[in-house]
């Protein structure tokens, strides 16, 4: 029986057609969503401006993951309709807690009298940033631009669509419109597609089209463009010293290519001084600095709305990250960014307490005081509510049906059980996998692979979660039906680079595979991967290295035999069992595996200028 619900469950999913999501909104709906306005309490037009989290509850030893609500979180979602809720990993532990949770969420604001369900976000960008901990990761974007292939971000984002949508999850902070133009930056990397702005642009459209498909909203990020950075905005607050005409030539290109399509864009926390040359005392220092993005009204409003006339959203990134947190008064912040042109707050305050919650009480109380003293637009206020009930419209999530333009009947719809049965299931980890294969990129060959089944070969690796991804790509082979022997493969974890003695752990091997991971601009195992390259070629063996991460260390090592790059580092903490609702990562570092030892051919292209 359960057999039979499984493939009735993913029939359903494969042909329900979703009405287009960016369908207008017709005149009378419109009317109504403005009387709607009109009559909301000024408590609650705040409140659908606010996006907050609830990863954690507690302080030190007892702070938790929330993976249910408890009476505090409820009550405060009962009270104040915000516009949504964001989700972290400590959320979504498997696909039924996570629905359930989702439930327990929109039941909870249904109970307060709101007119909207909520939305439901998460980062769920595949690959290097993923949420949900049974979920299909996908190889991520920049494998996705290594397959050259722009229907691969379509098939990657419809898997992630399926089973954000069946877990009631209605938002995807994605795609990553970020052009990764510095090879040093350390935030981005391989959350681009390229550092071609027209790729990153023919990408992200298939992508917004794979989750919209599901009935997903999707948002841009992060704009109007983290991919030329040296700091993480998580850490610190970045500047990009770029005039608008500099960026109209390569950042903003992709962005102007989509925006139309995408239901909300997120901002970015960097100083572009040669844009907004507006100045706040800064708190952390007290010097003056220039007002990023997120604050700027030229860019939010100028730019975004005037000049590339993006009609959904406009979000702002996490206000509880360094770059503002540490830098800004709180208040200062929300009036800045409401006023600038931003319509929704993501996280701008800690909730993980009771504390948290009473400052959140506080919080609101002093934004409609601002508003009251005109210190904040009330047509700000106004516009941003509007467009918020407009879109939600759009998807089907108010709770007065005649002034939804799409159904909530021709959308897919939660259930705990079918999520169970669709979330990571093989069908799902099968595109997962292709899409890999088709992402491996030689980079270099000096006959160094395909790997002979009677050569003995040692695999040298940093991390000791990477095991788990060989032993997956020995599984993978022999179901394939590529001649191996195991017992020529030895794979030795490299804990202490400068403690490791290479000579002795690669004796009597005729390939040696080495990892390199790198990450930023920050490369610490340069040094020893050129001597694992010398120490095999004095016992006459190939050295093979395997790009891990950012593919910018395959210029490192010119006397490799063999160079592939893969683009994603993370390993597995157990293998995978083709069932779903399972914990499983990464099938990068497998497919490459998988491709060194004969299984396929390294079909991708570098998606980034290497040099």
């Amino acid at each position: 029986m359960r057999k039979r619900f499984a493939f009735a469950v993913a029939l359903l999913l494969t042909t329900v057609t979703v009405i287009s999501p960016l369908g207008t909104v017709n005149a009378q709906a419109k009317g109504s969503i403005e009387q709607l306005v009109s009559e909301m309490p000024l408590e609650q037009k705040v409140a659908q401006m606010i996006m907050p989290s609830f990863r954690y509850w507690g302080t030190g030893d007892n702070k938790k993951g929330v993976t249910e609500l408890n009476d505090l979180q409820k009550a405060t979602l009962t009270k104040y309709n915000f516009g949504g809720v964001i989700l972290f990993a400590q959320n979504t532990q498997e696909a039924t807690q996570t629905t359930e949770l989702v439930n327990e969420m929109q039941k909870a604001n249904l109970q307060g009298g709101a007119k909207s369900s909520l939305l439901i976000s998460i980062d769920q960008e595949g690959g290097y940033i993923t949420r949900l901990q049974t979920g299909t990761q996908m190889p991520g974007n920049m494998a996705i631009g290594a397959t050259g292939n722009p229907e691969n971000a379509y098939r990657a984002a419809n898997v992630i669509g399926k089973e954000l949508a069946i877990q009631g999850i209605n938002v995807d902070f994605a795609p990553v419109m970020d052009v990764n133009n510095n090879p040093g930056n350390p935030i981005i990397g391989v959350r681009s597609f390229s550092d071609n702005p027209n790729t990153v642009a023919k990408f992200g459209l298939k992508y917004i089209e794979g989750l919209h498909r599901n009935g997903v909203m999707t948002a841009l990020k992060h704009f109007p463009g983290h991919g030329d950075t040296a700091t993480d905005s998580h850490t610190g607050l970045p500047l990009i010293n770029k005039t608008y005409d500099e960026l109209k030539q390569m950042e903003l290109i992709p962005y102007a290519a989509v925006a139309k399509k995408s239901d909300f864009v997120m901002t970015a926390h960097i100083q572009y001084p040669k844009i907004e040359t507006g100045t706040y005392t800064s708190k952390l220092t007290g010097e003056q600095i220039n007002l990023p993005a997120t604050l700027s009204k030229t860019i939010l409003t100028g730019i975004l709305r005037k000049d590339l006339c993006f009609d959904g959203v406009i979000i702002t990134d996490a206000l509880d990250m360094d770059a503002i947190a540490k830098h800004f008064d709180k208040m200062d912040a929300t009036k800045l960014a409401i006023n600038a042109g931003a319509n929704m707050l993501l996280i701008p305050l800690d909730l993980s307490t009771e504390e948290g919650l009473r400052n959140l009480d506080t919080y609101i109380n002093n934004i409609v005081a601002a508003i009251n003293a005109g210190e904040i637009s009330i047509d700000a206020v106004n516009d941003s509510v509007t467009r918020i009930l407009e879109m939600k419209a759009k998807y089907g999530l108010l709770v007065d049906d005649t002034l939804n333009t799409v159904s909530k009947w021709s959308r897919i719809q939660p259930s705990a059980m079918a999520a169970e049965n669709i979330v990571g299931c093989k069908a799902h980890h099968d595109t997962e996998w292709d899409i890999a294969l088709e992402a491996i990129t030689s980079v270099k060959n000096d006959k160094a692979f395909p790997i002979a089944s009677d050569k003995k070969v040692v695999i040298l690796y940093p991390s000791d979660s990477q095991q788990k991804s060989f032993d997956f790509a020995m599984n993978k082979l022999k179901e394939s039906g590529v001649k191996i022997n195991k017992k020529n493969i030895t794979t030795v974890y490299v804990e202490d680079y400068d403690k490791f003695n290479v000579a002795q752990n690669i004796a009597g091997a005729d390939v040696v595979i080495c990892l390199s991971a790198i990450y930023s601009a920050e490369i610490d195992n340069k040094a020893f991967v050129t001597n694992v390259i010398s120490e095999a070629h004095k016992i006459n063996a190939k050295a093979i290295v395997l790009s891990a991460h950012l593919p910018y260390d395959t210029a490192l090592y010119p006397d490799a035999d063999g160079i592939v790059a893969c683009y994603n580092a993370r390993g597995m903490t157990e293998l995978p069992s083709y069932k779903p609702n399972t914990k499983q990562y990464g099938p990068n570092l497998p497919a490459a595996i998988y491709v060194l030892f004969g299984g396929a051919g390294a079909k991708g292209k570098l998606p980034v200028q290497v040099k």
